[in-house]
């Protein structure tokens, strides 16, 4: 497929997830490449993918399918290889099928205004589901890979950024680089409230704002703090700390947070 327009990523985005992570589609061109070179090693090097990344990336579509989608080919003149189930030869046909009528939806829909446009890009955002309290979308703007974790920035609006701590692994298997729409998920039980005084603290994320609500229960109790810019983050804490901390609506707090308490997700 050629390099999208502004208009075609939206579309794109709502009928097979997000355009940058590409995750679905990375995995069905790695199915092609399968049937076409009858080897997931050489599969793995035409997709850009190291062998890891596309053994995992198998293992996860044979999981999500009813029957496996390919399976190893052991010995014989060749060493073995891998093959597609007849499975896995229908659901690529279908994709392709569906790529095709893909190319024809774009065309009609990229006429659309840019407001309906900016509607299904919303709705894309709203179809995911998670127990996180807390979650911030944005564009991966910065990676830094290191031996063990990968610290990944992302921008979620100006002002206001989200530092998560993941593997390098969950990084590849994620399809995530910089320009990748994703999404940072924080429980309110790993967010730490402290008034905002400029206290210098070590944790990597750091959203000052007021409190919004407070919701008392038996033990602990729920604050929201707004941020601006529609954008809110909760804490669960104790009614002790919350009483010595003298929190209530309208004084100012921070929320911090650590990067290896920040999840990352990309839409599918």
């Amino acid at each position: 497929m050629t390099e999208a327009t502004q208009p075609e990523k939206l579309v794109q985005s709502f009928l097979l997830g997000s355009k940058q992570s590409r995750s679905g589609q990375r995995r069905l061109t790695l199915l092609s490449k399968i049937a076409h070179l009858g080897s997931l090693n050489a599969a793995a090097k035409a997709c850009g993918m190291s062998y890891k990344g596309a053994w995992q990336a198998v293992e996860a579509m044979n999981q999500l399918a009813d029957t496996p989608l390919v399976h190893t080919q052991k010995g014989g003149a060749g060493g073995g290889g891998m093959v597609l189930t007849p499975a896995g030869e229908s659901l690529l046909q279908a994709y392709r099928l569906f790529e095709q009528q893909m190319q024809a939806w774009l065309e009609t829909l990229s006429q659309q205004p840019p407001e309906m446009l900016d509607q299904l890009d919303l709705i894309r955002r709203m179809s995911m589901k998670t127990s996180a309290r807390n979650q911030f979308f944005g564009t991966v703007t910065h990676i830094e890979t290191g031996a063990v974790n990968c610290d990944v920035t992302l921008q979620v609006r100006d002002g206001l950024r989200v530092v998560a701590q993941i593997t390098p692994a969950s990084l590849e298997r994620l399809g995530i680089a910089v320009g990748s729409d994703a999404y940072a998920l924080i429980k309110a039980s790993f967010v730490i409230l402290a008034k905002d005084d400029g206290m210098q603290t070590s944790a990597r994320n750091r959203f000052c704002g007021k409190v919004r609500s407070l919701d008392k229960g038996a033990v602990n109790t729920d604050v929201t703090l707004d941020l601006g810019g529609q954008q809110q983050v909760s804490a669960m804490i104790t009614n002790q700390s919350c009483e010595s901390l003298g929190v209530a609506e309208g004084e100012p707090f921070c929320a911090l947070v650590k990067a290896s308490h920040v999840l990352l997700a990309v839409a599918e």
